[in-house]
């Protein structure tokens, strides 16, 4: 089903205009989610945001690494003759996606925020998440998994680093009463 999905994505590119907007998101749209990671940290308000993002980013890469060691998979266009990479990349192993792994940390993070944009930022994480796939280089379940990984590393870190917070306030409150 996998190859599937990706022949059809992939069968869009007839389009330059299509074209052109899937390479733009695919090549900087994780560079800018990475880059708003570490801005999040100049700020106090969102500086836990910022840390609980990057921290997860580390942590994701160690496991996507550790994962594509012991079971490397081929890219869609080293293994689906049909499929020509519209922008040139290595033929490493593709499962999990490491820029989806950044993607959904992005997805998890507006969404934590709750703001009246959290649609238009999940909207901009599925375009890359697609791009990825119409490009060749993902299959549809390298993205999905990366993704996931991503946000589940987010959210838990971050709630972990609220849970320590709150136990930390409990016991100053206990000690001065």
């Amino acid at each position: 089903m996998d190859n599937e999905l990706v022949l059809w994505i992939y069968d869009f590119s007839e389009a330059e205009w299509v074209d052109a907007l899937m390479v733009f998101f695919s090549s900087w749209g994780y560079k800018a989610m990475i880059a708003l990671f570490f801005l999040l940290i100049f700020a106090k308000k969102t500086r836990k945001l910022g840390i609980a993002a990057i921290a997860a980013s580390l942590m994701g890469l160690v496991i996507s690494r550790a994962i594509r060691w012991i079971a490397p998979r081929e890219r869609p266009f080293v293994a689906l003759e049909e499929i020509t990479p519209l922008i040139e990349k290595e033929a490493s192993a593709s499962f999990p996606s490491e820029q989806a792994l950044f993607v959904g940390i992005f997805i998890a993070l507006v969404w934590m925020i709750g703001s009246r944009f959290r649609w238009i930022g999940v909207l901009l994480g599925v375009i890359i998440l697609i791009s990825r796939v119409y490009l060749g280089h993902h299959y549809v379940s390298d993205v999905l998994i990366g993704a996931g990984l991503g946000g589940f590393l987010f959210a838990t870190l971050y709630n972990l680093s609220n849970t320590q917070q709150s136990l930390r306030l409990e016991k100053e409150k206990s000690l001065t009463s």
